[in-house]
């Protein structure tokens, strides 16, 4: 049922319905799917499903920006309850600049908290030297850059760059969107240690990350 109801969710999201997309968020509602399955089982697999869309060039930019909208809009009525845990691991998220889109880094964001992640989100259209100052602020060694357009994809090599020259050379940038997607060696073009194409890739990643870095600094 999952499945069928994701597919639903991520048509809703296309057709620019909100009113129907929270009835698909209703009836798995009714079907058994509680409130702290919702996000995993139903809307991170439909934004998966409107990535890959965009990706695969099946619907272009406007139509996956008014789905992205419309996915915002209805974000609420699917987020779990807030988080209790604390791994005590700091990461840095943020929109590459000149890029606005903000969907993807919301969903992978919102997981990473649940998850016990504290998570610093500079937001939108955020600059290297913008990474590197909340780097220093906070001492975080995981660094997430989300792209969506191929333009802004190229210019995450800045990050890197930035990091590099400032002596952060520990630090792990994984990079997140559409262009790495449809394209993994751009992520090693643009100096970046892995590519996250969705939440619970996110989860898995930045578990393995965390616990090669323990490893490395002697069980830390």
């Amino acid at each position: 049922m999952s499945a069928e109801a994701a597919a639903s969710l991520y048509r809703t999201f296309v057709d620019r319905d909100p009113a129907a997309a929270i009835q698909v968020v209703e009836r798995a509602r009714v079907a058994g799917i509680v409130q702290d399955q919702l996000f995993d089982a139903l809307y991170a697999p439909a934004m998966g499903l409107l990535g890959r869309a965009w990706a695969s060039g099946e619907i272009d930019e406007v139509a996956f920006t008014q789905a992205s909208v419309v996915a915002e809009q209805i974000g609420s009525f699917v987020m779990p309850p807030a988080a209790k845990r604390d791994t005590g691991v700091t990461v840095v998220i943020g929109t590459i600049h000149r890029d606005g889109h903000s969907i993807g880094r919301a969903i992978i964001g919102a997981t990473l908290k649940e998850a016990g992640y504290r998570v610093n989100d500079l937001g939108p259209d955020v600059r290297p030297a913008d990474f590197l100052e909340r780097v220093e602020e906070t001492g975080a060694r995981i660094v997430v850059v989300f792209a969506e357009m191929m333009r802004s994809a190229r210019s995450v090599a800045g990050v890197r760059e930035l990091l590099e020259s400032s002596g952060h050379h520990d630090v792990v940038v994984l990079v997140s969107g559409g262009p790495f997607a449809a394209d993994r060696a751009l992520a090693r073009e643009v100096g970046a240690n892995g590519i996250i194409p969705g939440a619970e890739w996110a989860l898995k990643l930045l578990a393995r990350v965390t616990r090669d870095r323990a490893a490395a600094e002697g069980g830390v």
